[in-house]
């Protein structure tokens, strides 16, 4: 017996008044050459033209959509004295970040570890520098944006329904933030086009087997169109 393929879902409508784009770690540290995670995610970002379609994301969605919502990863001071090196904190991505090298100095020393303050790592790169309107969440510390911070909070009082993530990495703060929007009762959507990673087997199996399960994946270009 022939099978039949299963039609792909169509595009959602959506509602640009309870939309906002939440739009995660766009900073030196992750996209700026002397980043700690640059050096990891340089080529996807060129590949795939990440920053520009970035850019043009949020220009054209601003005066369309309720708001644009930047989620910083907040900043270390030098040498972490925030994380007990015994604890577990130390473990999984965090201990990998710490040792990170980069291209930054301070006071003329090189520095090693990501968002170390002092050092450009932590600030948004000047092509996203949030505008007039654009709100900043702060307090991130961990993968999930919502978890250490006042993201849920905010986008409740804006009466926000329709969570759009972008930003990096995919398959870590983006997956993340996307699972716990789900979980919280959003209309989840994450623009494919607009995050990146380290390689294209971690950009693919996020988009194909996880986003669809909790939302909706997209290109910056169809999710412009589908606002209403």
């Amino acid at each position: 017996m022939a099978t039949t393929k299963k039609a792909a879902p169509k595009a959602p409508k959506i509602e640009a008044a309870k939309t906002a784009i939440v739009l995660i770690e766009p900073q030196y540290d992750f996209l700026k050459p002397g980043g700690s995670m640059y050096q990891f995610i340089a080529k996807q970002l060129e590949k795939r033209k990440v920053i520009p379609n970035l850019v043009d994301l949020v220009n054209k969605a601003r005066p369309k959509i309720k708001k644009i919502i930047y989620v910083p990863f907040e900043a270390f001071e030098p040498g972490f004295p925030e994380i007990d090196k015994k604890g577990p904190g130390m473990g999984g991505l965090r201990g990998l970040e710490i040792d990170m090298p980069t291209g930054w100095k301070i006071n003329g020393k090189p520095v090693s570890g990501a968002w170390v303050a002092g050092t450009p790592g932590p600030e948004i790169i000047p092509e996203l520098t949030p505008k007039k309107g654009d709100l900043i969440v702060r307090g991130k510390k961990t993968l999930d944006a919502f978890w250490s911070t006042a993201l849920d909070y905010t986008l409740r009082v804006n009466m926000i329904e329709w969570v759009v993530i972008v930003g990096f990495h995919t398959n870590w703060c983006v997956e993340s933030t996307a699972r716990s929007a789900y979980d919280k009762g959003y209309r989840v959507i994450v623009i494919g086009d607009c995050t990146g990673t380290d390689t294209d087997t971690e950009q693919e199996y996020a988009e194909k087997f996880i986003f669809p399960k909790i939302g909706h994946v997209m290109k910056y270009k169809d999710f412009l169109k589908s606002l209403v």
